[in-house]
């Protein structure tokens, strides 16, 4: 006979392994779970840093506008087309960026002083304009640059031809002088290029605004004149030409101004001329200046290239031969940085 105990404690045995193993297992599944949910969750927080002390600069670019009439302008455009702004900063820190607006923000600079230069270019890529400035970046902040971008100060080149009835004057020369702002002035030779014709040129005019004043003398005395406004710029050509038609063979001038800066001229007009006054007859005429603004002006009247005024009106005419007459005014700022000017031609019979 044999003894099923045996055969019943295995059984017994089994089960109860089967079922500790079953518990580990579920325990094990759990742990396992709560790792990936902590791991979810982990994925799902946002990564931060420790933040860098950075800040942020606004650069702001101010230059002068549109060029206006009655001025020899250069051949170059001074219109910026672009703004390259270079930035050097601390510890060999720098930048470079471009603009065709007014503004440009430059963001994740680090802090202490920067020296920013901003260089403006026209549309056929010509450097035209210079500015820089000086600003300090502070942490979480953003800082704020003016830079006012002028006109290159190096020189340029000027071009000038005269004519006249070669039949009319037989030892026809021409005297003329080109006057700075500040009123340094000097004597331009002119070379004859056939009779009844003067050409002038030079390429080391320093770039500003002049006053330019002609005249074409026989015999030692001034037959014609005029006066009119130049701008000279950094590389560029300004031409001018002039053509002496009505003769007086006691007088006459002409007049060139370029004032430094990039700032447009000013818009001249005389008011209240006319064409013809009889003899012993006059005229009261007056400069208006539409652009202006609120800046003081300074006036200079010419007859024939002599200067017969310093008021916004003149008089002229009742002591006038009769003959041919060219009437100037130039009109300067009282600083000195803009200027512009008119003409008006009459005769006294």
């Amino acid at each position: 006979m044999q003894c099923s105990t045996p055969m019943y404690k295995s059984k017994r045995t089994a089960d109860l392994n089967g079922s500790m193993r079953r518990r580990v297992a579920s325990r094990f599944a759990i742990v396992l779970a709560l790792l990936a949910t902590a791991a979810i969750v982990a994925c799902d927080m946002p990564h931060t840093e420790a933040p860098e002390d950075t800040g942020s600069l606004l650069v702001t670019i101010e230059s002068g506008g549109s060029l206006g009439a009655l001025t020899l302008l250069p051949g170059t455009s001074m219109e910026p087309a672009e703004y390259r702004i270079i930035g050097n900063g601390p510890s060999g820190a720098s930048f470079e960026t471009r603009t065709s607006g007014g503004f440009s923000e430059i963001q994740d600079l680090r802090l202490g002083e920067w020296q920013i230069e901003v260089s403006a270019f026209n549309a056929d890529e010509e450097e035209i304009g210079y500015g820089n400035g000086t600003v300090e970046i502070e942490n979480g902040q953003t800082a704020e640059l003016n830079v006012v971008v002028r006109a290159l100060s190096g020189t340029g080149s000027l071009s000038l031809s005269v004519v006249w009835p070669a039949d009319e004057v037989e030892n026809g020369e021409i005297a003329a002088t080109l006057a700075s702002s500040d009123g340094d002035s000097e004597a331009l030779a002119f070379d004859t290029v056939a009779n009844g014709e003067a050409a002038f040129f030079s390429d080391e005019i320093d770039a500003g605004y002049y006053t330019l004043i002609l005249q074409l003398l026989e015999d030692g005395h001034v037959v014609a004149g005029a006066v009119d406004t130049v701008r000279i710029v950094q590389d560029g050509v300004t031409e001018g030409s002039f053509s002496f038609e009505d003769l007086n063979h006691p007088t006459g001038d002409i007049d060139i101004i370029v004032v430094p800066e990039m700032d447009e001229p000013l818009e001249v007009a005389i008011i209240g001329g006319t064409e013809t006054l009889g003899y012993g007859e006059s005229m009261t005429v007056s400069a208006e200046v539409e652009n202006a603004g609120d800046s003081a002006l300074e006036y200079t009247w010419y007859l024939n290239g002599a200067a017969v005024g310093s008021e916004a009106s003149l008089t002229v005419g009742d002591d006038l031969s009769p003959g041919s007459y060219r009437l100037d005014v130039v009109v300067f700022t009282e600083d000195g940085q803009r200027s512009g000017s008119d003409s008006h031609n009459f005769a006294v019979e």
